[in-house]
């Protein structure tokens, strides 16, 4: 199974970025894929395909986990690769805690994180095949705006990712409380 760790955002924050994915979309800009309302999310870390056998040694791990809860902001948008390859549209997801939580999920889990300190947080929310208009493009990322939207972080998952043709379909096969 394909298998991550994430953090499930809550439903006003899934709602106001549903809409700049919505308003996005609209305008035709590109071919690509939009991120659905029941997938946005923060991927913590992708743990790739696992047996059944060692999703059960991850999850004893990630219950040692110990964090606090803690609140995060939404903040500005950019993309992956740069200007000339434009291949994912994100959302940056900022908080003094969150690399430190990161942190504690790879020290729990060292043979799948070897590099936390290029932890980059964001909500993916297009995956572009190809660019109708670049320059328009570029400028509606540049103007993607979602002021003043915190949430607070009270679990996170590992998720199970299933490879569809409309899709990807996530399911949750572990929620971990932070204290």
């Amino acid at each position: 199974m394909r298998c991550f760790i994430a953090i499930d955002l809550p439903e006003h924050a899934k709602s106001r970025i549903f809409h700049e994915i919505e308003s996005l979309k609209k305008k035709n800009l590109f071919d690509g894929t939009f991120s659905g309302k029941d997938n946005i999310h923060l991927t913590m870390g992708f743990l790739g395909d696992l047996t059944s056998e060692k999703i059960e040694i991850v999850k004893k791990k990630l219950r040692e986990v110990d964090f606090t809860t803690f609140k995060c902001r939404v903040g500005k948008s950019g993309l992956f690769d740069d200007e000339k390859r434009i291949r994912v549209i994100w959302l940056e997801i900022f908080s003094e805690h969150l690399l430190k939580f990161e942190k504690e999920i790879s020290e729990k889990l060292p043979e799948f994180f070897s590099d936390y300190e290029n932890f980059s947080p964001h909500v993916t929310i297009a995956r572009v095949k190809s660019v109708y208009d670049r320059k328009g493009l570029l400028e509606n990322i540049r103007n993607i705006r979602v002021k003043n939207l915190d949430f607070e972080v009270s679990e996170f998952f590992l998720m199970k990712s299933e490879l569809t043709q409309g899709g990807p379909k996530h399911k949750i096969l572990e929620k971990f409380d932070l204290r």
